[in-house]
């Protein structure tokens, strides 16, 4: 007999389709935002392992959109320099659009929040103004050449301005809202300014909060499963399908991760070990 969802799980497919089409929908307007709206910047925040930077990168390679990405686990100056020769590199001054995957260390501290509240928002200026004295024997030729088409002499550092960027950013950490920001302030936690800075970001991006619960999230998953090419180039059967989903349903809270990669291990471990793969499952995603 031909494996089905369940009622139950469908509904959660449903959900999870509904997102995750909230999803794709914003991805394809990013290319539009500049037209359309001041806030040309978005902030993308979902459980890890759904797909974003996959996601993104997939539209934006198919829509011939020029865009750069970066990663936002570094320090503020080596994002800078990153800035640096992109704008160094845009000639004619064309849109860019910026994916800042893994954003949360550029936004970790009172300090740099401030500096990427200029990028977002006013003068969308990027300015570092420590010395590069000690960091400039580690850069290349192109990063210095960058570096000083952006100087000051007056100055120490560099200053990046990003009228033509629009910035993407990726992350598995929610900025705060209003409200967590007024319940910090009111028991007086030391990190209530912090969050007042990360808020303010909040309010100068299109915030996309998917903030998965378990039905949704697994409906994700499965819609990803079903309903996308995510498992090729290897052919699986639909029953094929359903049988790895009942397996992450069935098991989701004793699950070691929760994510398509999961889902893509699983499916190999099908095809390679048609007479045990659920015995492998067990041992090798269960807690």
């Amino acid at each position: 007999m031909e494996l089905q969802l369940e009622s139950k799980q469908m509904q959660a497919l449903n959900k999870g389709i509904q997102i995750r089409s909230r999803f794709i929908q914003m991805i394809k307007n990013l290319c539009n935002q500049k037209k359309l709206s001041k806030f040309v910047d978005f902030y993308f925040f979902s459980p890890p392992g759904t797909g974003k930077s996959f996601s993104i990168k997939h539209h934006l390679l198919d829509s011939k959109i020029k865009y750069f990405i970066v990663s936002g686990n570094v320090s503020m100056y080596a994002f800078g320099v990153s800035l640096c020769v992109i704008n160094f590199l845009n000639k004619l001054a064309e849109h860019i659009i910026i994916v800042v995957d893994d954003c949360d260390e550029i936004f970790a501290t009172e300090a740099s929040c401030n500096t990427m509240k200029n990028v977002l928002d006013g003068v969308r200026t990027f300015t570092y103004e420590k010395s590069l004295q000690s960091q400039w024997p580690n850069l290349s030729e192109l990063q210095k050449e960058a570096i000083r088409a952006h100087q000051n002499e007056e100055k120490c550092g560099f200053s990046v301005p990003c009228d033509n960027m629009s910035f993407v950013f990726l992350s598995n950490f929610k900025l705060p809202i209003d409200d967590d920001v007024r319940v910090a302030r009111e028991k007086n936690q030391s990190k209530s300014k912090l969050l007042a800075h990360k808020n303010a970001i909040r309010s100068r991006c299109n915030v996309a909060d998917f903030d998965l619960k378990n039905e949704a999230h697994w409906g994700w998953i499965a819609d990803v499963a079903l309903n996308t090419n995510c498992l090729n180039p290897i052919e699986y059967t639909q029953e094929e399908k359903i049988e790895i989903l009942n397996f992450i349903w069935t098991n989701w809270k004793d699950l070691t991760e929760r994510s398509i990669r999961l889902l893509e291990k699983m499916a190999i471990i099908l095809k390679q070990y048609p007479d045990s793969y659920n015995t492998i499952w067990e041992i090798d995603f269960l807690k």
